[in-house]
This record gives structure tokens, sequence and C-alpha cells, in this order.
């Protein structure tokens, strides 16, 4: 059996990637638990979740930025995070309906009020923005799915008036939520006439968010009553294929997943949940009390521009975390920014490229290499397997075609790893504080 190590390197010390923070070397009598050694178990008949795939997020930000580039430097950018290997390759990315918190202002698909019948329903906002980035992207890798959710309904569907700034609840009433579900209906059939099929869709981004940019506070009791009564029955009559989950729920407040899916019918009408902020033992949680429950990652984490290898190696983290939990899909936020790295909310995130409107200068940040690494080396299609390591984070999938591919992060000097694969031993060197992609046959 072959073996061929890639790896990304950072010149940080790269905590809270440090896994070990009590000194284990004064405990004698501690065979293949020390943390020097950095000794991996693969065991592929033992496999669990399908990967269908990693991607991140569209936004308009986003798409301004990469629009400001000549059409070479801009296909560059596109192949680089669509494009088959050596790109990133991603095959399952996020799209907002109508604005997230990274648009350029506030806005939804049918901002005249009172319109319950969706007379004025458009995407000609989308047209200049979403929709040409969510194409380019489509020509660099034809299969690229997409799940979407909204930030908010429209400000008139809600109690506070308004699409932003918190304390808006949807209004409960009957027309409302038929009004709603259309809506949700109406996005997908313009999309898909437009050549772009929304895969999947959740219902509310965080519903547990009163925040100062586009949200929509939901307990579980108005999720569990809209998707049962009004959005299920409404995509059945129109024939629709989009499935629709649960979600995008965080593991902050009040367990909403559970909650949720503590209602049978619930349980029986989503296709499966989507977490993003979670805990990985609140994703478990789910899975052990609902069994056979699709879970997949919405979005990462996003912090605050600074686009550090620290936050690159917790990155890598929150990918494995998650994906131990049984996650189908991994997500990144925002693929590209502008020079500012900010919302129009005046919050400053990272993002994998960032793009200087006014030099045309285009920078990668570790982020990308880290997402690239992951998405070039995980093929849709894949499955988890059965793997173990003390002294590194590490996770294993085993591709289409038979690869074996062994992902770790190597909080440490340059040292030695033993991979040991179905009984098959390989020592190679890995490089000091680094994320590694060990592949094997295929």
């Amino acid at each position: 059996m072959t073996l061929k190590t890639e790896s990304v390197s950072f010149t940080e010390a790269i905590g809270p990637a440090d896994i070990l923070t009590i000194d284990w070397r004064d405990k004698k009598n501690q065979p293949g638990q020390r943390p020097e050694d950095i000794e991996v178990h693969v065991h592929t008949e033992h496999t669990f979740q399908t990967v269908e795939g990693i991607g991140g997020s569209f936004s308009e930000i986003g798409w301004n930025a990469l629009a400001s580039l000549g059409e070479d430097e801009r296909n560059k950018v596109v192949r680089k995070l669509f494009g088959p290997t050596p790109d990133c390759a991603f095959s399952f990315c996020r799209m907002p309906i109508g604005a997230s918190d990274f648009a350029t202002d506030a806005y939804s698909l049918n901002d005249t009020v009172g319109d319950f019948t969706m007379e004025h329903f458009t995407v000609e906002r989308d047209e200049k923005g979403l929709i040409p980035y969510i194409k380019a992207a489509q020509a660099e890798n034809a299969e690229l799915k997409i799940h979407a959710s909204p930030w908010s309904p429209p400000g008139w569907m809600k109690t506070s008036g308004k699409m932003d700034g918190g304390d808006g609840l949807l209004i409960d009433e009957d027309r409302i939520y038929r009004a709603y579900a259309l809506y949700f209906r109406r996005f997908i059939e313009e999309y898909e006439a437009r050549g772009i099929p929304v895969d999947r869709v959740m219902v509310q981004n965080e519903p547990d968010a009163n925040s100062s940019f586009p949200n929509c506070h939901m307990e579980p009791e108005t999720l569990i009553k809209f998707t049962l009564d009004y959005l299920a029955p409404e995509f059945r009559s129109a024939g629709l294929k989009t499935k629709i989950w649960g979600g995008t729920f965080r593991g902050i407040t009040g367990l909403q997943s559970h909650r949720c899916m503590a209602n049978a019918l619930y349980r029986e009408t989503v296709s499966g949940v989507g977490f993003q902020y979670a805990f990985a033992g609140d994703i478990l949680e789910l899975t052990q009390l609902y069994p056979g429950t699709p879970v997949m990652h919405t979005e990462s984490v996003c912090w605050r521009g600074e686009n550090s290898e620290r936050q690159a190696a917790a990155l890598f983290h929150d990918f494995v975390d998650h994906m131990k939990a049984g996650c189908t899909i991994y997500t990144y936020w925002n693929m590209i920014l502008d020079e500012n790295s900010s919302s129009a909310w005046a919050w400053s995130q990272n993002s994998l490229v960032q793009i200087d409107r006014n030099s045309g200068e285009v920078t990668y940040h570790p982020d990308f290499q880290v997402m690239n690494l992951l998405g070039r080396h995980l093929k849709p299609k894949a499955r988890r397997v059965e793997s173990f390591c003390f002294a590194a984070r590490s996770i294993a999938f085993q591709n289409p075609d038979g690869e074996v591919v062994i992902f770790l992060l190597n909080p440490g000097d340059e040292r030695e790893a033993v991979f040991k694969v179905d009984g098959t031993i390989i020592r190679r060197q890995v490089p000091a504080r680094s994320v590694v992609a060990a592949t094997f046959g295929g």
C-alpha cells in the first residue's frame, strides 16, 4: 500500500488546537499514550455517515468584491474555490433567501406590504449579485448543490415590521403563514427556472437569535406549526423536489432541535437537521434520541476578521468535531469578502479570500489553505471510517474509489507519524504545526 502526504504548515503556535494541556511526560507505563507519539489507527470495516460535500456560503458582498476584478482574475478566484484538484472542489454550498448579514442592506424577495398572493415576488435584485455568483461556481462544478435558508421573513410579516434590529417574530396569523410558505415555493421555482436547483431549505437561520442584522426569533412551536401545516403542504401541492430540513440550529439556548424533533410528525416531515455554532455533544445527543436522523453543518465560526493561523487550526478542529458527530456536509461561512471584511451591520469577519476592490489585490487567508486541503482530498460519497489517534486531532474517510484519506493536526514539532490502516503500517515525517492529509491506495 502506498502513502502520500500533503500538508498546510503554520508559523504560529496553533492553540487552541494544542490537544493536550496536561504534561503527560511524567506518566510512566502509559504505552501508546505519549503526546510525542502520533500513531493513527484506521479500520475501514467500520463505517459511519456518507459525505455529501463541503463548501462555503454565497453573499452579495462576496459577489461585489469578486465582480470588481477583471474577467481573467475573477475566473481564477472562482476556479480556486470550485475547480477540481488541486483546487478546493467545493460541492455543496449555502445561500440566503433574501438578505443575510452579508447583504449590502436588508431586503427580501417581496417587500410589498400585504402581498399575500406573492404577486410582486421577484429575484430581480439577486440577478445582480447572488445568481451570477452561483452561475460562475456552476461553470466550474456543474454538480454543485445548494442549501438555503432565510435570515428573516419580509419585514411586513413580522411583529416588528422590519427585517433587522432584533425582537421581531413571525406574525401568528393563518394568512401570514400561507403567504410565507408561498414565498418559499416561489423562491425555489424562480431559481430552478434559472438553472439553479435548491436541494434543501431550512426555515430560519439561528431561530434563537435576536440581532442587529436580519433575523427572526422562532420558538420550536412556531417552527413545527409552520413546517407541518403550511410549508410541507405547499411543497407537496407544487410537486417540489426540494427537501425541508430542520434548522439552522445553534447549541446556545434551549436545544431547539431536540424540542422540534420530539414531535413525531415533525421528524417524519423533515429530511434532516442542520447545525451551526453547535457543540458536537448536542448533535450526538439528537442522533441518540432519534437514531437515523441525518445531520449537517451549515456555518463555520466567523470570528472578527483576524484571519489568523490559530483560527485556521480551530477551523480544522470544528470540521473534525462536526464530522465525528455525524454531519454529512461541512459549510464554511464567507468564501469571499472585500477589503473591509465587514458586514453592512459593522461586523468584521473572516473569509477564505479577500479582494481589495481598489487595488485588485487578492489574498488567500489561512482558512483557505485548510479548506483547500479538505476539499481536494475528501470527495462526495466518501464514507467516514473508524479512526483513533491520541496525540493529534484526526479523522479518516474512504473515498468512492477506495482511497483512504486521513486528516490530522500536528500541534507540535516535526516528528514521525505511524499510520496503521487495516493492518498495514507506514511511517512518515509530518511537518511541525501542520494540518496533514495522508492518502492510502485508491
